[in-house]
């Protein structure tokens, strides 16, 4: 009876681990991507950004165009906070994903409003390309 009790003790407390599991599968690999790209590149923490992006990402504003380098100083910065990403498909291959709600700043001027992470996906990993903007 004690083997029981105590088997039963330990599933119940492998229960919150196992759901947790469950949670983080359920979240797309692009989806965190982005985020991790995202939270990377506005707190500066470049060996991070490193991890989900190219060596050099291109950053339109509008019309306008600019390079992010990880590391480097640059004059786009991201704005916190940004809300609102899903995945934006083409022949069922993820392809980008966009930002209902994200800021960017450049020099004095800062744009808020809709934008897109351009993906490129090699053998299931996700790089950060290109971050565009409506305005």
């Amino acid at each position: 009876m004690k083997a029981r009790i105590a088997l039963l003790s330990v599933l119940v407390a492998l229960l919150p681990a196992t759901a947790a599991l469950a949670q983080q599968a359920s979240i797309s690999p692009p989806i965190e991507t982005a985020r991790t790209f995202l939270m990377a590149w506005g707190h500066e923490k470049w060996d991070e950004l490193k991890t989900v992006a190219g060596d050099q990402i291109t950053v339109r504003v509008g019309d306008k165009t600019y390079s992010l380098q990880p590391g480097a100083n640059s004059e786009v910065k991201l704005v916190f906070p940004f809300r609102g990403l899903s995945t934006v498909r083409a022949d069922g291959a993820v392809k980008s994903i966009a930002i209902q709600d994200l800021g960017i700043k450049v020099g004095d001027n800062e744009v808020r409003g809709g934008a897109t992470l351009t993906l490129d996906e090699k053998d299931g990993s996700f790089r950060v390309v290109e971050v565009s903007t409506a305005k």
